[in-house]
């Protein structure tokens, strides 16, 4: 019966833990079962590498069998799709394993063959993560301006990405190498700026990182208690997630803030902590300063052989993580690095170069083409006009020989018009003439009438009154022709002095015929004086002196 209850317990308390490690790693759980449910290699690939990136903050000495997992499933020969890219993110996760262990050379290694993958096929997002991570590589080894240089380099790419939480990564690491270099308010700056985009990302441990890292540089300026809070809720929360390498961290910085405090005794019992933490998970750099840490407290305790004994397990320990010959393991890769890009670039510049005589040697041969259908266009646009403009000058000269010959025809016509004008009018001077003297004799007869002289009698002189009425429509057809046979002369009057007014002209046009004063007088119906009285005027409109003969200057015209 005690045995049952023994083992009903030993039950309860197996399910209560599996419940109580389900409920603390739910993500573990999930991603795992991702791997066991993958139905595809690439699908079975992409679930180990996202569980390698969880487990590297948490166990990440499990990464190397996944990595082993991932290259046995990518060494197939038939995988019918690209796995650069997944070989690419192997290398980036074995880098980062092997920088948490300290080895710099094997780390910088597989983080510049990842690069080149990720250059390569221009996958920005995984690049900036490569970038931090050599970052990391070269704080860790005190190269902080170089560290700054590639922390830089990731925040172009995030920030270009819009990634709250990488970018929150980078700045909480910048700040951690402006620390490292004496520059506070870099790093603080730097440290707010990445407390900001953890908060926008909602990522609760990354805001936990910020606080460890104020601590950090609240200890520099001797503000403990400050620290100490800091310090001690980062502690709390990487516990109960129970990661590894951060709780080993802040075992350390506890320590040392302890030390500040002069309170040894809590300060060794964290470096015993952070000692073993980093024994158990291979932690070869914070094994050793820890051993450096814990020296330094028998120190100040003046526990001075005990603080010997911590030094030379620090050296021993350091000497296998920092010494000579890893830091030129670490300058033969970049060196590699930079040789291959070198090469690269130098091949790129040969097919730039030979791309560019190419393309010059095209356009050569594009230009002589297109000037060759140039001139071919030309020409034929030329021949066109040419064809064109004859036929239109054809045409145009055809047209002109019409008009000339209808202009001659219409010459002829008028010649012949005024040819019979000028007979017409010449008897109609003559008539008028006569018209003139039997208006004489008319007036003679009505003088003899009221002198009631023989031979005249009134029956006569009204024949001669109606032959008189025929004689006025005579004269209004002459002074229409006088105006169409004196059309240039009046064209010419009318030009030169335009105050001129239709008298006036009438006038002038009887004196262009030769008409005498008398003539014009009966002609116009007017007195002699009138006529007389138009010609002074007409003198003066047309700026003759007294001396001048207007008959003379009108005929002239």
């Amino acid at each position: 019966m005690i045995r049952l209850c023994h083992l009903l317990i030993f039950v309860l308390s197996f399910c209560s833990y599996v419940a109580f490690a389900q409920e603390q790693d739910s993500t573990l759980v999930q991603l795992q079962n991702r791997v066991n449910d993958a139905t595809t290699d690439s699908l079975k690939v992409e679930a180990l590498l996202s569980l390698g990136v969880y487990q590297l903050r948490r166990d990440f000495n499990k990464v190397e069998n996944y990595s082993r997992e991932i290259n046995s499933i990518l060494k197939k020969p038939n995988l019918r799709y690209d796995t650069n890219l997944q070989r690419a993110e192997v290398f980036q996760q074995l880098g980062i394993l092997y920088r948490k262990r300290a080895q710099y050379g094997k780390s910088m290694k597989y983080y510049i063959d990842a690069q080149k993958i990720f250059l390569q096929y221009n996958d920005s997002l995984n690049l900036s993560s490569n970038y931090h991570n050599i970052g990391n590589v070269y704080k860790f080894q005190q190269e902080y301006r170089k560290s700054i240089h590639e922390f830089e380099k990731a925040i172009a790419i995030n920030e270009s990405l819009g990634i709250p939480k990488k970018i929150g990564d980078n700045y909480n690491a910048l700040g951690g190498s402006y620390r490292m270099i004496k520059k506070i308010d870099s790093a603080t700056y730097f440290l707010e700026k990445a407390y900001k985009e953890y908060e926008l990302a909602g990522y609760e441990e990354g805001k936990y990182r910020v606080l460890a890292n104020k601590a950090q540089i609240l200890n520099v300026q001797k503000k403990y208690a400050e620290a100490l809070k800091f310090q001690l809720e980062y502690l709390a929360y990487v516990e109960k997630k129970e990661i590894k390498e951060s709780t080993a961290t802040a075992h350390y910085n506890l320590a040392r803030t302890y030390n500040d405090l002069k309170q040894f005794d809590k300060a060794i019992q964290h470096i015993d902590q952070s000692i073993q933490i980093a024994k158990k998970e291979k932690l070869g750099r914070r094994l050793a300063v820890s051993y450096k840490r814990k020296s330094l407290s028998y120190y100040k305790m003046k526990m001075f052989e005990e603080a010997l004994d911590y030094y030379r397990k620090f050296a021993k320990v350091n000497d296998s993580v920092f010494n000579l010959q890893k830091a030129k393991e670490i300058r033969e890769v970049e060196l590699q690095y930079e040789f291959e890009q070198q090469k690269l670039k130098d091949s790129i510049q040969f097919a730039e170069e030979k791309k560019r005589i190419s393309t010059i040697a095209e356009n050569q041969e594009l230009k002589k083409k297109w000037y060759l259908t140039l001139l071919l266009i030309t020409l034929f646009l030329i021949a066109g006009i040419t064809y064109y403009g004859f036929r239109y000058f054809k045409k145009v000269w055809k047209q002109n020989q019409l008009k000339e010959i209808k202009l001659t025809n219409k010459i002829e016509e008028l010649n012949t018009e005024v040819s019979l004008k000028k007979e017409e009018v010449t008897d109609l001077m003559k008539e008028t003439l006569i018209h003139l003297r039997t208006k004489e004799k008319l007036a003679n007869d009505l003088s003899k009438l009221s002198d009631q002289e023989e031979g005249i009698s009134l029956t006569g002189i009204i024949a001669e009154l109606k032959a008189d009425k025929l004689e006025d429509a005579k004269l209004i057809l002459l002074k229409k022709n006088i105006e169409t046979l004196n059309y240039e002369f009046l064209k010419k009057l009318k030009i030169k002095h335009q105050s001129l007014t239709k008298t006036d002209i009438e006038i002038c046009s009887f004196i262009k015929l030769g008409l005498s004063r008398k003539e014009i007088s009966n002609l116009r119906k007017t007195s002699l004086d009138a006529v007389k009285s138009t010609r002074y005027r007409l003198k003066s409109k047309l700026g003759l002196t007294a001396k001048d003969s207007l008959d003379a200057y009108i005929r002239s015209l």
